[in-house]
């Protein structure tokens, strides 16, 4: 048996005549790595962004414990006032309920900044990377019109 006669008859068919009558489009390479490295680009600027996000969330995160911190103490500190000046004054500070509620409606409005500064953080970072990914279909489109 030759080898020649075997390697392009296949099971009986021609592998060369098969495959021949395939028409491969020929990439520009050049382009390829082009697209592939704006690609890069575009995540790692996305990565960033969420990055810079979340270090703005954290920092944000650290304020409201230090103003929540802050506040309490405060309150603290005047119920103990009112309490040692209760047989003197008249005037009577904010009932632990009140204070309760008070804190109640930050931690809810904190929650909601707090949302609202990951939501945007995420969205600019999905975006950057939608546009990225229209632009490399139609970098791809492109290529393949050239070579035809």
């Amino acid at each position: 048996m030759s080898d020649d006669k075997n390697s392009a008859n296949l099971f009986g068919f021609d592998v060369g005549k098969l495959l021949g009558g395939f028409r491969l489009p020929t990439i520009d390479v050049g382009q390829l790595i082009d697209t592939n490295r704006k690609n890069m680009d575009a995540l790692i600027a996305a990565q960033r962004s969420v990055t810079d996000g979340y270090a703005s969330l954290a920092k944000r995160q650290v304020e409201i414990f230090q103003n929540t911190m802050e506040m309490a103490q405060a309150a603290i500190k005047a119920r103990r006032e009112m309490k040692k000046g209760e047989g003197g004054e008249g005037g009577e500070g904010p009932s632990p309920t009140d204070i309760a509620k008070m804190a109640l409606n930050m931690a809810i409005q904190n929650m909601k900044d707090l949302a609202e500064a990951t939501a945007k953080a995420n969205g600019e970072a999905v975006s950057m990377i939608n546009e990225r990914m229209k632009a490399t279909v139609s970098e791809l489109k492109s290529m393949s019109e050239k070579k035809e």
